[in-house]
């Protein structure tokens, strides 16, 4: 009886038995996690190949962060998810599909070509909603901050990113899931490459930040991450692979006109998970 009397206890506390996770998510649990960097371009190589910040200027300090559990899509929004969407609200479609519809043998690709705006009307309608600049860090790092969604060590075969700074050199969107290698702590795939990625928030400076010169902070653009699969620029053959994997850290950060439409820019979508309280009621959870 004591076993199963644990056993019983143990589900009651951790609500497994009484939760149903929406189809196509992934749980991030309630917990700390480290967020940030705090280290600095000692050798100002940024400066060195024509950038004009530092690296991790505006990712610093580390800093350990408390969100509550919640769930993330665990791949990219579909152009077949968004063709409902868009087809169920009349939404306008993506300019780069030519029509009401994706192009043929795209369906499983990430939607793209969709600014903030259409991203969160997207996420409202499936009863969802964008992540936190938070949220999709902790997704994509674990609990412990790892550097890369997989792991510590730049691999550029675990994403879908440009190894070539000729982005005519095959580089392409592919279906979402292609690279389960690149999987993070929970499970949750493509965090890095094939499309960049709006979060819910403003390009905003991070408490105790030493870049206050930083004018581009405030209320006019919006945090994306992850890179995509298009090429990071033109940068010195000897520069281009460590340009790419300082992009590809799951804590850097890019900013974007909200407004802005671009053809390797796309999104997934959160949700809060209901309490504990809430699932044992059979209470459906708010995005």
């Amino acid at each position: 009886m004591n076993g199963w009397a644990g056993l019983l206890a143990g589900l009651l506390l951790s609500g497994c038995a009484f939760e149903t996770v929406p189809e196509g998510m992934v749980t991030i649990p309630a917990g700390e996690f480290t967020m940030g960097t705090d280290a600095k371009d000692e050798g100002n190589h940024a400066l060195s190949v024509g950038l004009t910040r530092p690296w991790f200027a505006d990712e610093r300090p580390e800093h350990r962060v408390y969100t509550k559990s919640f769930y993330i899509d665990k791949y990219e929004v579909t152009n077949r998810k968004y063709y409902i969407f868009c087809q169920a609200t009349d939404h306008k479609p993506p300019r780069h599909w030519g029509g009401a519809k994706y192009p043929e043998g795209t369906g499983d690709f990430p939607v793209t070509g969709v600014n903030y705006f259409d991203a969160s009307a997207y996420a409202e309608w499936a009863g969802k909603r964008l992540p936190s600049e938070a949220e999709w860090e902790k997704a994509a790092r674990g609990e412990y901050g790892s550097v890369y969604p997989w792991g510590n060590r730049f691999d550029p075969a675990a994403a879908n990113i440009s190894g070539s700074k000729k982005i005519t050199a095959g580089h392409h969107l592919k279906p979402v899931g292609s690279f389960p290698k690149g999987a993070s702590p929970y499970g949750v795939e493509d965090m890095i490459g094939n499309a960049w990625e709006w979060v819910w928030e403003y390009y905003q400076p991070y408490p105790e930040s030493d870049d206050s010169n930083n004018k581009d902070y405030g209320k006019k653009y919006v945090v994306v991450r992850g890179l995509s699969y298009l090429g990071v620029g033109h940068f010195p053959k000897k520069d281009y692979m460590k340009v790419v994997a300082l992009k590809a850290r799951a804590a850097y950060r890019e900013k974007q006109n909200p407004f802005a439409r671009q053809k390797d820019l796309g999104f997934r979508c959160a949700r809060n998970r209901p309490t504990l309280a809430e699932r044992l009621l059979g209470r459906k959870s708010q995005a």
